[in-house]
C-alpha cells in the first residue's frame, strides 16, 4: 500500500469515527482523534459533513449529518468537564431563547448525561458563585425543581411558565 493510499484509509476511518460518534451523540475532540499528522498526500478526500466546534482549549469534530451545533456544542461542553459552566449556559439559553425555566431533570438527559451528584455539586457550585448570580431556583407546586435566568425572565414570570411546565400543561388536555 502506497503512503499516499495509507493516509486515505486513515482518513476515512477517521470521518467514520466521527460520523459514528455524531450518530451515538458525542463528539470527539481534534487532537485525539487525529492521533498524529495527518497531511502530506496532496489527495483531496470529499469532507462536507464534518465541522469543528471550539471549547475551551480543545476543538471537536461532528457531523452535521447526524447532530446540529447546538446539540455539538453542548456535548463539547460535557467533554470539557465544567459543569457548573455548562449548566448556567443552558439555562441561559433556555430563559433567552424559548422564554422558560430548564426543569433540573434536563440535565440528567442526552446530551448532557449528568448523574445526580454531578447536579446536586453543580448547583452547589452555582448558587454560590457570583458569576453566575442570574441563574436562580423556583419549584413547582409538584415539587420539580427549575432553573432559570433572571437575565431573561422575571422571577414572577419564571415561577408561572414552571407551575405550567410541570402540572399545568398534563392537567389541560
Amino acid at each position: 500500500m502506497s503512503e499516499s493510499d495509507a493516509l486515505r484509509s486513515r482518513l476515512v476511518a477517521l470521518l467514520e469515527r466521527v460520523r459514528q460518534a455524531s450518530r451515538d451523540g458525542a463528539v470527539l475532540r481534534l487532537d485525539e482523534a487525529c492521533g498524529g499528522d495527518l497531511g502530506g498526500a496532496g489527495e483531496v478526500v470529499p469532507v462536507d459533513d464534518l465541522t469543528i466546534v471550539y471549547e475551551g482549549r480543545h476543538a471537536y469534530l461532528y457531523s452535521t449529518r447526524h447532530m446540529t451545533r447546538q446539540y455539538a456544542e453542548t456535548a463539547a461542553r460535557v467533554a470539557e468537564g465544567d459543569i457548573p459552566r455548562l449548566i448556567a449556559e443552558a439555562v441561559r439559553a433556555d430563559s433567552a431563547t424559548y422564554p422558560r425555566p430548564t426543569p433540573i431533570g434536563t440535565f440528567a438527559e442526552p446530551p448532557f448525561g449528568l448523574a445526580g451528584d454531578q447536579i446536586t455539586l453543580a448547583l452547589e457550585r452555582i448558587l454560590a458563585d457570583p458569576g453566575f448570580n442570574d441563574i436562580r431556583r423556583v419549584t413547582a407546586s409538584d415539587g420539580t425543581l427549575f432553573l432559570f435566568s433572571a437575565r431573561h425572565l422575571e422571577p414572577e414570570h419564571a415561577a408561572s411558565l414552571a407551575e405550567w411546565l410541570a402540572v399545568g400543561r398534563s392537567n389541560n388536555p
